[in-house]
């Protein structure tokens, strides 16, 4: 399969669509202030600071003692028709907007007896910006 080559900036010779990616990719590393950084290493699990204090509203029973939020929505195009193998870890970053707060009892399974409550975000995703491939 041939390269497909694209217009360059002006002054420049024509370069592949992966050339391309490459420059463009250099170019948002060197606007966010990443350009020659190691990427972070892949985490278990992702922790966020909220904006308010938990179970700031009383929606009566247990007052909640972990929360969650699930983001939703949001999606790209990928370039020149370039895709990612399953497996892929892949860097982003985003906007969400917070729609729904909702509270949710844990109950313990053999009493039926509320435990804990969680309070549960939806956030939609309104902006999305893949930076690349973290690794394979």
């Amino acid at each position: 399969m041939e390269a497909a080559t694209v217009a360059a900036p002006e002054g420049a010779e024509e370069e592949t669509a992966d050339e391309r990616l490459a420059r463009q990719m250099e170019e948002q590393q060197e606007r966010l202030g990443t350009a020659g950084q190691e990427p972070a290493p892949p985490v278990e699990e992702i922790r966020v600071d909220g904006t308010t204090q938990l179970g700031m509203f009383d929606a009566g029973g247990k007052q909640p003692t972990t929360a969650t939020i699930a983001l939703t929505g949001g999606k790209v195009m990928l370039l020149d028709g370039k895709a990612f193998r399953k497996g892929d870890v892949i860097e982003f970053s985003g906007t969400a907007v917070v729609r729904e707060v909702s509270q949710s009892d844990k109950a313990d399974p053999k009493t039926g007896i509320v435990v804990s409550a969680s309070q549960d975000h939806r956030a939609q995703i309104t902006d999305l910006v893949v930076k690349g491939v973290v690794s394979e």
